[in-house]
């Protein structure tokens, strides 16, 4: 005699660990903010890397548009996410993102901004004073 398995009722039950992260470069991203929020302190980075621990669905997608209506004109921006296309870059701003869509960059670039990774942010700006969290 089968015996006939059911699907649980319950959603959650059949998903695997939501914080177990299979993207490696990802993990290294996380990895790397959470040693330099240990090393100097600052919430900046730690914030950012349980941001990026989330669901990817769950991240912050903004597009330009609120960058322009939110950001201090030549500010430093961290986006924990992927920065979109849409809307108009008035001023130049130095964005550092996840991931940036081509349109972004093209804006950006045209704009007189500067796109950076968050590594590249982390050398330059260690303790994260002045970083503005977009997203």
């Amino acid at each position: 005699m089968a015996i006939r398995q059911h699907a649980s009722k319950h959603r959650g039950s059949q998903m695997s660990n939501p914080n177990n992260k299979t993207n490696a470069q990802l993990v290294g991203v996380i990895n790397q903010l959470k040693a330099q929020s240990r090393e100097t302190g600052s919430a900046v980075w730690r914030d950012v890397a349980m941001r990026l621990s989330r669901s990817r669905k769950n991240w912050a997608q903004p597009n330009l548009s609120r960058v322009s209506r939110h950001a201090p004109e030549g500010a430093t921006i961290l986006v924990p996410g992927k920065l979109l296309g849409s809307g108009e870059l008035t001023s130049n701003h130095t964005i550092a993102a996840y991931s940036v869509s081509t349109g972004a960059r093209e804006k950006i670039e045209a704009a007189g901004g500067r796109i950076m990774t968050y590594g590249e942010l982390m050398n330059e700006n260690p303790s994260g004073k002045g970083v503005v969290i977009l997203g």
